[in-house]
């Protein structure tokens, strides 16, 4: 039986490239004399089905915000992966996918929906005329998330990235920012010392899902020579030392959260509201209804990038920066009946008017430039000196000890080097088998090594259920490798 995605994904980029289709929305409008050509018409009564992995409210703002800057209305189906249970979440995703004109999905879904032809790349021919400025997007939102096996597949739409935040309002403004993660710990006892008798002061995200993604956000830090998996034999190699060791360290700081087991939101608006003094924490909302709280009397630095002092790295960010597998992009579906308002909705999702209004609601959304100077002018990607030949401080987090969130985030974000994501077949089985073993450590039930032993048993176990073959060539492709 044909894939249904293959044969509309060749029709939409037949429309494409001539702009004369007799899809829905993709036509001309009328007849036209010979030697002249007429543009293609957006059919405005007919709406653009927009498929989001998100929630409600996602849906609403989106909805109102795009209503305000386009005359044809959206009609959003959303699918919210708190309410799907990880095995079938890959196969819904897929099939809503067959009725849709655009999709915003996370990167963990790319291996996926490659591997059907669930959506068109994007082309220079597609985007000519709208001249996406692609080059101005953070080199790492560029390479990682906008790229899947070697090809550009949509629009990246942010990502987030965890930092220590301490704050400014109190004791804890007198500490330095710890560099490793043995002073890390030395300045949690500090302030449980300094606040004896209340709740939680200290704490970093380890609920909904967290934990796996800070624990291989501490691990990548760690610089394991070989990344998650063999390069030959595709066997997991979590349970070897860089990650026991990494996972060790991970629950010496949780002993000092005083059993805190927290959300990402729950995290940042405690930091917010100043009730957490030292977190490793980013912008995220408690619930589907509030929006992304400031965190004022906050100073921001990159993670650690050592164990101990005696494996101090100078250098204050990593030489290779993980992408959130969460992180959200915007494709175009090979069954898009719809090209050129799926062009003009990509375009403005980054950075149309009205779009700044949902990255202050929805986790995950975040800039995906370099802010513009007082000329009007982008500063360059590489954090050295702006286009207009004016320096850009080098001075860090740490030596400052003022820094914001955004400008942690700007940094991050502007390297160069890239560490691949979980990004897989059934990504989020791999996640949630990771999560819970790393759980059952921090709880005490294992140690460090038989949690990442019985994670990396799950591991062999579902990608056995997959193929070895089918999730090496997804892993090759997820490192930029064209299969």
């Amino acid at each position: 039986m044909p894939n249904p995605f293959l044969t509309n994904r060749r029709r939409f980029l037949a429309s494409a490239a001539a702009s004369s289709a007799c899809l829905i929305g993709c036509g001309k409008s009328g007849d036209s004399a010979p030697g002249q050509t007429t543009a293609p018409a957006i059919r405005r009564d007919v709406p653009l089905r927009v498929l989001l992995c998100g929630n409600d409210r996602w849906a609403d703002i989106l909805k109102t915000a795009w209503s305000a800057i386009a005359d044809q209305s959206l009609e959003v189906s959303v699918l919210d992966a708190k309410l799907i249970d990880a095995a079938q979440w890959q196969a819904k995703v897929i099939e809503a996918m067959k009725a849709c004109d655009v999709a915003i999905v996370t990167t963990g879904l790319l291996p996926a929906l490659d591997a059907v032809s669930a959506f068109t790349p994007t082309t220079d021919e597609m985007f000519a005329s709208d001249s996406v400025p692609s080059t101005t997007f953070f080199p790492i939102l560029r390479e990682g998330a906008m790229k899947f096996g070697g090809r550009t597949i949509g629009v990246p739409l942010g990502a987030l990235q965890p930092a220590i935040v301490l704050r400014t309002d109190g004791p804890a403004a007198d500490l330095e920012f710890p560099q490793t993660w043995d002073a890390f710990n030395a300045v949690a006892e500090k302030l449980n010392a300094a606040n004896a008798g209340t709740g939680p002061v200290v704490a970093e995200p380890l609920a909904g899902g967290a934990a796996a993604q800070m624990f291989l956000w501490r691990a990548n830090l760690a610089s394991p020579p070989t990344w998650l998996f063999d390069r030959d034999s595709f066997s997991p190699v979590i349970d070897t030392e860089p990650y026991v060791q990494t996972l060790e360290w991970m629950e010496q700081s949780v002993a000092l959260y005083r059993g805190a087991r927290l959300s990402a939101g729950e995290v940042w608006s405690r930091v917010a509201t100043g009730k957490l003094r030292m977190a490793i924490a980013w912008p995220a909302t408690h619930s589907a209804t509030e929006r992304i709280e400031e965190a004022v009397d906050c100073a921001f630095a990159p993670l650690p990038v050592a164990f101990s002092p005696s494996t101090t790295n100078e250098q204050w960010r990593p030489v290779q920066i993980l992408l959130d597998i969460e992180s959200p992009v915007a494709i175009i579906s090979s069954q898009c009946r719809q090209s050129i308002s799926a062009k003009r909705f990509l375009n403005w999702m980054v950075g149309g008017d009205g779009t700044s209004m949902i990255r202050s609601v929805v986790t995950g959304l975040t800039d995906l430039r370099r802010a513009r100077d007082v000329t009007g002018t982008a500063s360059s990607a590489d954090g050295n000196a702006s286009e207009n030949g004016t320096q850009v401080s080098e001075q860090t987090p740490r030596e400052s000890g003022a820094s914001t969130y955004d400008a942690v985030l700007t940094k991050s974000l502007s390297s160069l080097s890239i560490r691949t994501p979980l990004q897989l077949l059934e990504y989020r089985k791999y996640a949630e088998s990771l999560d819970a073993a790393v759980l059952s450590c921090l709880d005490r039930k294992q140690s460090a090594q038989e949690s990442l032993t019985s994670a990396a048993k799950t591991w062999r176990e579902i990608t056995d259920k997959i193929g070895v073959k089918e999730q090496f060539k997804a892993w090759r492709k997820a490192q930029g490798l064209r299969g």
